[in-house]
């Protein structure tokens, strides 16, 4: 008796070690055969009591630790499947992109939206003081009077024209503020 338990010990050991060394978190199956033979492997047991132990890699937690644990409908818990090393590095490359895509819209994509709205601005400005000096050299007269109407009219579809094209700029910046703060940026 005092031999199989050492037996007992000595395999769970190897298998412990195994696991650890893997570097992986591994699921160990402990089986309890009819016999009452107890086996370590790393398979589902087929027959008689089974018992999972999740063994952790040495660095004291597994990958799929990390990951959300998915449940179902009912709220209990799904197993979950280790990522593969092709799935991680899917993972980290899009966490790489959307680092870029952030960075890009903070350091760049934003400001030049900013820096476009003040230059439309100051350009509409420009535009219509141009026209407002034209408005003043009109003469009371018939002649002057027509002259008037007609930058008047230019300077309704100016402030028009510009207040559309202030909103497009407008909206531009704010979808990419937006996009930015959804991104983990932009505060």
């Amino acid at each position: 008796m005092d031999r199989g338990w050492g037996s007992l010990t000595a395999k769970f050991l190897v298998a412990l070690t195994v696991a650890l060394v893997c570097g992986q978190a591994s699921a160990v199956n402990k089986c309890t055969l009819p016999d009452g033979k107890v086996v370590f492997q790393d398979a589902p047991c087929t027959s008689g009591k089974a018992e999972a132990l999740n063994v952790k890699p040495a660095r004291g937690r597994s990958d799929a630790e990390s990951q959300p644990t998915p449940s179902s409908a009912n709220g209990d818990a799904l197993p979950v499947k280790p990522l593969t090393e092709a799935q991680r590095i899917e993972q980290r490359v899009a966490e790489s992109q959307r680092a870029r895509r952030r960075q890009e819209l903070e350091v760049r994509l934003l400001p030049e939206s900013l820096i476009a709205i003040d230059r439309h601005r100051a350009f509409c400005d420009q535009q219509l003081a141009q026209l407002q000096n034209k408005k003043r050299l009109a003469n009371n007269n018939l002649a002057g009077a027509t002259w008037e109407g007609s930058i008047s009219s230019e300077m309704v579809a100016l402030a028009t024209r510009c207040d559309t094209q202030n909103r497009e700029l407008r909206d531009e910046a704010e979808r990419r503020r937006a996009e930015c703060r959804a991104l983990g940026g932009c505060q």
